[in-house]
């Protein structure tokens, strides 16, 4: 298989280990669990909208959770949520027949801890968790589909230089999210009815790019196996709390090393696919390019039909 020349096989390796470290949404610093106290303010966070005060749904209501992943962050700090994998998703059930209206609720650089006390982007209820439970309560029936990503930023954050990955805060992080997680997925079926699909997203592995490219970055096997482990942790507690897990692994060929030309260089099949469904090897950015935005609204579309929505 052979791909598009991509500009960053030439660049620096901590040029790309800095550019990991910045893309994590401002959520570097290390936060405690959730407690009466919120989590550090971030001014770069938007305030998601729009509130359910505000929501005047034509269709069955889609609610997406999320980090920056859902709120559709680009590189250069700009939000795109029209074409984020949400309002993808939503496209292409709303092409199978199902009307509906996405409230976007995600924030970039929210972790499982922010989501739960706040603190990351302003919510009139407080938290993100606690504005979906009042919207999914307010539409009284009305709700088609909730999903959610969350848990990235609680890894991200602990990249301490251009060529350092804290291994003990990486550790932690999927702790943390193995303590979070399933409460907030319990909140969320509690609220959103037993009837209601609750989607969790998994995650891709950008450090398998980072791997393959030879990039001499301190820790990042371990970073890499975290986040196997984060996958894992994020399977589980769906598992737990009656929800459904969406792995990205089959779009994101986690497993599969087939060697694969890109720019004139051989690199495993999973690293191409990062680079080609994330900015990571064009602008050092992991967020999706768009075709990796179309890529995991159509898995995303695919899980709720499975799930009953069509």
């Amino acid at each position: 298989m052979t791909r598009r020349p991509h500009p960053i096989l030439a660049a620096t390796a901590p040029a790309l280990a800095l550019a990991l470290a910045l893309s994590a949404c401002g959520a570097q610093a290390q936060e405690p669990a959730p407690s009466a106290s919120t989590a550090a303010p971030s001014s770069a966070a938007p305030t998601p909208s729009p509130t359910p005060e505000a929501a005047a749904p034509s269709g069955r209501l889609y609610v997406a959770l999320g980090d920056s992943l859902a709120a559709g962050y680009q590189p250069g700090g700009t939000e795109l949520r029209d074409t984020a994998y949400p309002a993808l998703a939503a496209g292409r059930l709303s092409g199978a027949g199902q009307d509906l209206t996405v409230e976007n609720l995600g924030c970039s650089g929210e972790t499982t801890t922010s989501l739960i006390a706040g603190g990351k982007c302003d919510y009139p209820e407080g938290s993100q968790l606690e504005a979906a439970e009042a919207l999914l309560e307010a539409a009284d029936g009305e709700v088609a589909l909730v999903t959610i990503d969350i848990g990235g930023n609680d890894l991200l954050r602990c990249v301490r230089s251009a060529a350092t990955i804290d291994t003990t805060c990486v550790t932690e992080g999927v702790g943390t999210v193995e303590k979070n997680l399933p409460g907030i997925l319990e909140r969320l079926r509690a609220a959103a009815g037993e009837d209601v699909p609750v989607l969790v997203l998994g995650y891709y592995n950008p450090w398998l790019a980072a791997q393959a490219l030879d990039q001499p970055v301190k820790g990042v096997k371990e970073a890499a196996r975290a986040y196997t482990q984060l996958s894992a942790a994020i399977e589980a507690a769906a598992g737990a709390s009656d929800t459904t897990f969406v792995t990205l692994d089959e779009a994101f060929a986690t497993t599969d090393t087939t060697p694969t030309e890109v720019g004139g260089r051989t690199i495993p099949e999973n690293a191409a696919r990062i680079c080609t469904l994330t900015n990571l090897c064009t602008v050092g950015d992991i967020h999706f390019t768009d075709e990796g935005a179309a890529t995991v609204g159509r898995v995303v579309a695919e899980a709720a039909q499975g799930a009953g929505v069509s």
